[in-house]
């Protein structure tokens, strides 16, 4: 009895000291992020007309660092500018311009002509002036990112506007069919090199980056082409997209896997999905050649080249039916879930839940990627000390491969994988010796089914010290379980209890792999 009391000590101050350090580094993040005025972390004075952010926050457009109605220069912590437009104004003034300036119309009458947008963004200074009012205006239009130069104060155009360099990819408004507010329709432009890009962005992904990725791309598109997912779902989104499209998932395994659910609802569209990582694991990222993190600085441009660059190519898709054991006091019906990447029963499942619980935390908006990581370390150590009720797995699992039981040694975990990734980089299937396991491929309609036994084992495994339980390829997938653990899917954990568990394929989705890849 003494030494279970012993033991239960040790894990509370475990956890104790873990808690402490967490809450320490979290209170500084605050700190950290209200004295350095991080202009991504969210955006205010949003009206109903232009979506106003500090100043010098996004280097995709141009915009006047002087004030278009006082003319007062405007330091980074008073300036404002339109995100959508590149309209310019100190807070004092932003509500005046918005009255007197309309910003980016997502929609427009078919039978009216569309001309340019033309913003005042700047004033080249004339020689022997003393003042930027003497000198020759730079007008910016927001939709085709021409710039031109004028001596007047406003420009009359009646020049139609051709979207120049991002015409194929750009949807025009006058092709958008709007219904109290929403969109309806998009109308198909005759061009066979027309494929319109969407950006979608997850503000719960592990980077707390997303914020800076819609700002970026509303100044280069179509602003209903650029998806705040924690406001709109994908799902209402794609109802409306035009037969052929190519989307960027912004986000984490968990974002990427939603998105292309979604596409399921339309299967009229033609949509390419590629992945700018801002997730914590992003191991579909890495497989397809997007990388395991983003870049710092973030180049709107860049990233647009990327993707119309980037060659197509599909993934499985395995459809995960779970079917709880039957219970007279409470029956319950079969959920459906679908995979890309893994899904897993066991220990590392227990880690990925205890970090989902931790990130609802409202201190962890103030969380970044490197925190992210340090957590899941903390808390796979811990779970070395407790293990979630994850011991003895291989006495609670029956599983079954094409038809044929499978013998389980000692296990705290069972991964089905269907991509070289797994615990953000580890290729499980290629550990140890090639010769007595066939070829992984993300498209061969085959999963491979591998075993882990502690968190130990996980650890030893992402430093390259150990291989895995690798067991066989299947096709098809059955899995009983008896009492209750941790399961996971593309990263999304929950509790689990008793169930038949069944993995077949549901067809494929189309990605995209950037160009080098194919070199």
């Amino acid at each position: 009895m003494e030494t279970v009391l012993n033991l239960n000590d040790v894990i509370f101050n475990y956890y104790f000291l873990i808690g402490g350090f967490f809450l320490s580094y979290l209170i500084y993040r605050i700190v950290h992020t209200l004295l350095c005025d991080n202009s991504f972390m969210q955006t205010k004075f949003r009206s109903r007309r232009h979506t106003w952010r500090s100043i010098q926050c996004n280097k995709s457009i141009p915009y006047n660092i002087y004030c278009t109605i006082c003319g007062k220069l405007m330091l980074p912590l008073v300036g404002l500018f339109c995100e959508c437009c590149a309209a310019s104004a100190c807070k004092s003034c932003h509500r005046i311009l918005n009255k007197k300036l309309r910003c980016k119309a997502i929609s427009w009458p078919s039978d009216r002509p569309f001309t340019h947008q033309w913003v005042n963004v700047g004033t080249t200074q004339v020689e022997n002036t003393g003042h930027g009012e003497d000198g020759i205006k730079r007008f910016f239009c927001s939709w085709c990112q021409r710039i031109k130069m004028s001596s007047d104060t406003a420009l009359n155009n009646t020049e139609q506007c051709d979207f120049q360099k991002y015409r194929n990819i750009i949807i025009p408004p006058y092709c958008v069919q709007t219904e109290k507010g929403s969109v309806t329709h998009i109308k198909n432009l005759p061009d066979d090199d027309w494929e319109p890009l969407f950006v979608f962005a997850n503000r719960k992904s592990g980077s707390n980056r997303s914020d800076e990725v819609l700002s970026l791309f509303r100044g280069l598109l179509n602003p209903i082409q650029v998806v705040d997912l924690s406001s709109t779902t994908p799902e209402s989104v794609v109802r409306w997209l035009p037969p052929r499209c190519r989307i960027l998932a912004a986000g984490g395994d968990g974002t990427v896997a939603w998105i292309l659910n979604s596409l399921d609802t339309a299967p009229n569209v033609r949509a390419a999905v590629a992945i700018l990582p801002m997730g914590t694991g992003n191991d579909l990222s890495r497989v397809l050649g997007w990388g395991g993190s983003c870049d710092s600085l973030l180049d709107a441009h860049s990233i647009i080249q990327r993707v119309r660059q980037a060659g197509e190519e599909y993934i499985d898709r395995w459809k995960i039916t779970i079917k709880p054991k039957r219970s007279r006091l409470r029956p319950r019906g079969d959920r459906v879930v679908y995979a890309y990447n893994y899904a897993s029963i066991g220990v590392d499942a227990q880690v990925a839940l205890d970090f989902h619980y931790a990130r609802r935390q409202f201190l962890f908006q103030y969380a970044n990627r490197t925190l992210n990581y340090i957590a899941y370390v903390f808390l796979g150590a811990g779970r070395a000390l407790d293990d979630g009720g994850c011991g003895g797995l291989e006495q609670r699992l029956r599983v079954t491969l094409d038809g044929s039981e499978l013998a389980l040694p000692p296990l705290q975990a069972l991964v089905a994988l269907n991509i070289p990734s797994w615990g953000a980089g580890v290729d499980l299937w290629s550990m140890g010796s090639e010769d007595d396991v066939g070829e992984q491929s993300i498209s061969d309609g085959k999963l491979e089914i591998v075993g882990i036994s502690s968190s130990f084992h996980i650890a030893r495994l992402q430093c390259g010290l150990a291989k895995p339980y690798r067991f066989a390829q299947a096709s098809k997938v059955k899995i009983e379980m008896e009492g209750s653990c941790a399961m996971q899917v593309d990263g999304e954990p929950w509790m689990q209890g008793p169930a038949t568990i069944c993995m077949e394929s549901a067809h494929r989705r189309l990605v995209l792999r950037p160009q080098q890849d194919h070199e």
